[in-house]
């Protein structure tokens, strides 16, 4: 069989870069191995209830923004307001506003004032300049009073949904609260599921192929360049190209070669912790959304602001944020959510619905790690001692933190391929610019 592009994973990021090679002119095929598309952006839908993988929130104004923006993807959100902070197992307002600013107690008037002389000059900054600083040193070397740099802190594991500061870069960190002093955060009525099915309809509108349930079992390679695939049944597709819009461990699987392998074993993936719950009505709905300053916990009424639940109803995410390094034990994490949702949502055990509980979710690829210089130290989208082979998805390209990253890697990479055509002489129906 043949196709001109083939794409591995039926995510965010493949849809969406099947949407623009096919609006490019180009036949594209997309495979994905599970029964449906979206990864972890899939949602599943319970008695009415539309259950994230994980407490997700869109940062407007980035990467993605732009890049929905220019595939004409639609969708309805609301931003979470009156976020709490809770410290010592007591709640307040969290100073993420001015209104809040002024009126919170966890702060002093002296710690007001360093707070607020720290955001002026983390929204001044430039990100890049801070990439080879962990976001924990920087923290501690720019903060006098103890409950300033805990609120540093909680905030930068909520930002990065990262429970190591020693290991990731400052800036991840200012680029997220940069987005987020900007613009407001989304979440996104009928979960991201909303998303997967308008970047479908882009990509088949366009006339991509899509097969979900499909397993890819390699890339076919010949003399350093990329001929096609073999798929798990034995079935060969050729092709011009082949984007990779999955996990490093899988690049790693599907591509003999030991020099990308090895590049690919340095990264670092992030997972989380999570504790999804659908309830039968919101027990306390003046707690709806809460950064733990004494633990790496976050917990979000998402329904208070999104249309994912039935009338009266409530979705509850709690996120437990992990080390990469040492994930800790699942069950005594569960039981940590658990203990925040009785603070913040007391009585919720008798009113569950449905509730999952992921203990390892993978959130990104790979960390980027103020070792390996923050986004600097990703890979690039174009493989270059691989000609015909791309790359895309939240820990590839230096633009971007968690969703922004797919969509902006996932447009790089259709760019670079298209380019690569045109150098190479491609068929006259083929639009050469993204």
């Amino acid at each position: 069989m043949q196709t001109d592009i083939a794409i591995v994973g039926g995510g965010l990021t493949g849809l969406t870069a099947a949407a623009y090679l096919a609006r490019a002119g180009l036949q594209v095929t997309v495979f994905e191995k599970a029964a449906s598309l979206g990864g972890r952006a899939a949602t599943q839908v319970h008695q009415g209830y539309s259950l994230n993988r994980g407490g997700h929130a869109l940062y407007s104004g980035g990467a993605a923004t732009r890049v929905l923006r220019e595939l004409g993807i639609s969708f309805h959100a609301g931003s979470p307001r009156g976020v709490q902070a809770l410290f010592q197992e007591r709640f307040f307002a969290y100073p993420g506003d001015a209104a809040s600013f002024l009126s919170t107690t966890l702060l002093n008037g002296a710690e007001k004032v360093e707070l607020l002389r720290l955001l002026t000059r983390l929204a001044l900054l430039k990100p890049r300049r801070l990439a080879a600083e962990s976001a924990h040193a920087w923290i501690d070397a720019h903060t006098r009073h103890t409950r300033v740099r805990q609120l540093l802190l909680a905030t930068a594991r909520t930002l990065t949904y990262s429970g190591n500061l020693d290991l990731i870069s400052m800036e991840a960190v200012v680029t997220q609260l940069q987005l987020s002093l900007k613009r407001p955060v989304l979440y996104i009525d009928g979960g991201w599921q909303t998303l997967v099915a308008e970047l479908r309809r882009a990509a088949e509108q366009a006339g991509a192929h899509l097969q979900p349930g499909t397993r890819v079992a390699t890339v076919l390679q010949d003399n350093g360049r990329v001929r096609g695939l073999e798929l798990g049944d034995g079935r060969l597709y050729e092709a011009r190209a082949v984007v990779l819009a999955t996990e490093p461990a899988d690049v790693a699987r599907l591509v003999a070669d030991p020099l990308l392998k090895q590049r690919l074993a340095t990264l670092t993936p992030l997972p989380v912790a999570c504790l999804d719950v659908a309830l039968q009505r919101l027990p306390h709905p003046e707690r709806p959304v809460s950064l733990d300053l004494d633990q790496p916990r976050f917990y979000s009424a998402q329904s208070l602001f999104a249309r994912v639940a039935p009338a009266g109803g409530a979705v509850l995410h709690a996120v437990r944020y992990l080390d990469p390094t040492d994930p800790g034990q699942a069950r005594a994490h569960e039981r940590e959510l658990e203990a925040l949702l009785d603070l913040a949502q007391p009585g919720w055990r008798d009113l569950v619905v449905k509730r999952f509980f992921l203990p390892h979710l993978p959130v990104m690829g790979a960390v980027p790690s103020a070792s390996r210089h923050g986004f600097a130290g990703r890979p690039e989208p174009q493989v270059e001692h691989i000609s015909g082979l791309y790359l895309a998805g939240d820990w590839v390209g230096h633009e971007g933190y968690l969703a922004d990253a797919c969509f902006a890697s996932a447009r790089q990479a259709a760019q670079l391929l298209l380019a690569d055509l045109a150098r190479r002489g491609a068929p006259r129906h083929v639009r050469v610019a993204a």
